[in-house]
């Protein structure tokens, strides 16, 4: 296996308690680096102040990627909106974050947005950090098979994420809506999460990296894409070693209060790093959270060492930087303590589920 420099440019990360036990068990598992994404939610906010915790402990290893925060904009006009989410970039800036974090055009959560994200109301948002080139990582629809009644997953099903009922947005038009975002704001920094959900069309994904000089793709599992490359493992090897520069790790693990579910994540990680270092043909393994596992097999595509490196660690650093910002502690405190003061207002959190104030206190602590 291989022994490059390796950043996990796709975790996510919400118990405080956590902390150390996380970034020990990656060291161990030979990822020297994380970028921690913290989306945003309608029901409490975003993850923001997790990440600044875990940040503030290790400012040399962990980058992260601040979600936005939607809970006052009720009854506020669109243009009074749209200077709240401009401003909170330039805010985010300041306390120390690396890049932003868009889940607003997942299906289930474009379903209930107030607005598009080709609104107006985005407008400035997307204006400022084209001109910061501050990195988007950025997660847009979903696996096709979720809209396909014969094919969607049963878990899928579970979580919500069964789109067949025609109440969701389809696939191609949450495409076309990041596109007009795209021509209106053709500088933006951006690694688009799972592929961009192209991994059953190399030839839409290449085109993609060619109109657009500044995306990127990460390679965090869904459901289908490592089936979709293994289909046809000689054209997937040119895709990679063509645009090796453009393409990111990550593994999408989450730690939420249930723990680290480590076999789970050891054995994702192992098994990208099969798919990438060698030409084996295996199975996933035991069914995961993810419902990777199918009777199908993955066949690898062994990469030289040059596309590896840069897969592995060196294309994020290229987007993200070298270094991870510095966090503002005070900033950083204040923020916590703003979040922990809507989430006991707005959505009545108990004090011992308040993690805003958990994480203001930790700060203060540290």
């Amino acid at each position: 296996m291989s022994n490059f420099l390796m950043v996990d440019a796709h975790l996510h990360f919400e118990n405080i308690s956590l902390i150390e036990d996380t970034k020990s068990f990656f060291q161990e598992l030979g990822i020297e680096k994380l970028n921690i994404v913290s989306p945003a939610r309608l029901d409490r906010v975003n993850s923001n102040p997790q990440a600044m915790c875990f940040k503030a402990m290790y400012p040399d290893d962990v980058y992260i990627a601040g979600g936005l925060d939607y809970s006052e904009i009720e009854g506020k006009p669109e243009r009074e909106i749209e200077k709240m989410l401009a401003d909170q970039v330039l805010k985010l800036k300041e306390i120390g974050f690396d890049g932003v974090k868009i889940l607003e055009t997942k299906p289930n959560y474009a379903k209930n947005m107030p607005f598009p994200i080709d609104s107006p109301v985005y407008h400035s948002f997307f204006a400022h950090l084209e001109e910061l080139q501050l990195p988007i990582f950025w997660h847009v629809a979903d696996p096709e098979e979720f809209w396909d009644i014969e094919k969607v997953p049963p878990v899928a099903k579970e979580r919500g994420w069964s789109y067949i009922n025609g109440t969701y947005p389809p696939k191609e038009d949450l495409y076309r809506r990041v596109d007009n975002v795209l021509r209106m704001f053709p500088n933006l920094r951006i690694v688009f999460a799972h592929f961009y959900f192209l991994s059953a069309d190399l030839k839409r994904a290449g085109k993609l990296l060619e109109d657009f000089p500044n995306i990127n793709l990460d390679i965090t599992p869904g459901s289908e894409m490592y089936y979709n490359f293994s289909r046809n493992p000689e054209e997937t090897r040119k895709f990679f070693i063509n645009y090796q520069n453009r393409i990111v790790f990550g593994d999408d693990t989450a730690i939420s209060r249930d723990g680290i579910k480590k076999d789970l994540i050891r054995n994702k990680i192992n098994f990208i790093k099969n798919f990438l270092e060698t030409e084996k043909e295996f199975s996933i393994g035991s069914a995961d959270e993810n419902f990777l596992a199918r009777s199908d097999k993955i066949k690898g595509i062994k990469l030289p060492d040059s596309a590896l490196e840069k897969i592995y660690g060196l294309n994020f650093l290229q987007i993200a930087g070298d270094k991870p910002r510095t966090l503002n502690i005070a900033l950083a405190e204040e923020e916590c303590h703003r979040i922990g003061e809507i989430l006991k207002r707005k959505y009545r959190y108990p004090a011992e589920e308040n993690f805003g104030y958990q994480a203001e206190k930790f700060l203060k602590e540290i």
